[in-house]
């Protein structure tokens, strides 16, 4: 296993004191279950993040991992609460549950569930932002598609608006993965689940434009890469992003372009079940086993009458 600079569970594991030897060795399995599911830097980033934000925080009360219990986690969390927003405490919550929750389920730890009654924080729900097709259409056109580096920028807008898909997600689509003759995409959400994204008329011609002008003449494996043929960066597709919404006035993630797309397909009436499997979703609901039984035909054929891509004036 490699160790790469967003693998913050690795380093956490790698920085524990040896005082913290229990926990170290529990890390260390509960690193090697995450690896093993595939989960995504991403996702171990994550876990690292919070993992480590409480490590520091026995550390500092001089608190061994094994005794650990309900009472120090309710500490730990009225500790954080008017330091960071209570959506991050609650995402804080969530690791710690999940961690846990693995050492009980695998017999490593037999005190208790500390976690099990503990509450998550109750947030004020507030309206996310959206952008609408009006602003995705200045968005693209910003990019000069008479350059590689715009050519690739304008395709990935449009990919992102048409598709929904994360940015974990486009990055890591290789050029094989790419169905132009059908109009679907092949790319591997969290866990490594794969699954295909039909896209639009609009998207697939400037795709098409995009490797035939610019892609097809470098080397390389991912769709989407620089001009040397080396894979994007999360960073760098943000840095692209904040950089072309800079030029119009509007801030821009990928995740609030995939946020705004799929507001974009709930109002013009597509159904729910077939944005979730568009998004990648997974879901503990009854309505889940409907979503499993929709075929990338119907998907594709629903995704046609409500193209996000298909409906901008480019």
């Amino acid at each position: 296993m490699t160790k790469s600079s967003s693998d913050l569970l690795r380093v956490l594991i790698e920085s524990v004191d040896n005082k913290y030897a229990m926990f170290k060795d529990l890390l260390q399995q509960f690193y090697y279950q995450c690896r093993v599911k595939n989960l995504t830097e991403t996702t171990l980033r994550g876990y690292g993040d919070r993992l480590s934000n409480f490590y520091q925080f026995i550390k500092s009360k001089n608190v061994l991992f094994e005794n650990v219990k309900r009472s120090t986690i309710e500490e730990y969390v009225l500790s954080q609460k008017d330091k960071v927003s209570d959506y991050t405490v609650n995402g804080r919550i969530r690791v710690l549950k999940l961690f846990f929750n693995y050492l009980v389920t695998e017999g490593l730890w037999n005190n208790g569930n500390p976690l099990e009654k503990v509450q998550f924080i109750k947030a004020e729900k507030k309206i996310k932002p959206v952008l609408t097709s009006q602003d995705v259409e200045k968005l693209l056109s910003v990019p000069n598609k008479r350059s590689f580096s715009g050519c690739r920028n304008f395709c990935m807008i449009l990919v992102f608006w048409d598709s929904l898909i994360r940015l974990s997600e486009l990055i890591n689509v290789k050029l094989d993965d790419l169905n132009l003759r059908d109009g679907l995409l092949k790319v591997y959400g969290k866990g490594r689940k794969e699954r295909i994204v039909p896209l639009g008329s609009k998207a697939i011609k400037s795709l098409h434009y995009y490797l035939i002008k610019y892609r097809n003449q470098i080397e390389g494996e991912y769709l989407f890469c620089t001009s040397k043929g080396k894979p994007l960066e999360q960073r760098n597709v943000q840095r692209i992003l904040d950089r072309i919404g800079k030029r119009i006035g509007i801030h821009v993630s990928p995740h609030l372009i995939r946020h705004s797309a799929a507001t974009w397909w709930i109002r013009q009436g597509a159904q729910p079940m077939y944005l979730q499997n568009l998004m990648g979703h997974t879901s503990m609901s009854v309505t889940q086993k409907y979503i499993n039984l929709a075929n990338v035909d119907d998907l594709k054929k629903h995704h046609a009458k409500y193209s996000p891509g298909d409906n901008l004036r480019v």
